[in-house]
């Protein structure tokens, strides 16, 4: 699967914190609204940040979606806050 354009395709990590729930979607609830992500496709047009990169993004950033049973996000490359 790949990505196109400035678009990141990443795999939020389960921080085990708390979460609100509204309706089917869950938000994480960080008081530094950040999350932790795995890289898993970069568009051509994204520099700097690689396949398998662990990354810190917004919290709620991009779009999820469900593919293979995980919940996978592609989201534009300036919510991307850390490459660690």
């Amino acid at each position: 699967m790949r990505v196109i354009d400035s678009r990141v395709l990443v795999e939020v990590q389960n921080t085990g914190g708390p979460v609100e729930k509204i309706g089917s979607f869950e938000l994480p609830k960080d008081p530094n609204g950040i999350e932790k992500a795995k890289v898993l496709s970069v568009g051509e047009k994204v520099s700097g940040v690689n396949e398998g990169d662990t990354v810190y993004i917004y919290a709620g950033a991009g779009k999820e979606f469900m593919e293979g049973g995980k919940k996978l996000r592609v989201i534009s490359s300036s919510e991307i806050i850390v490459i660690l």
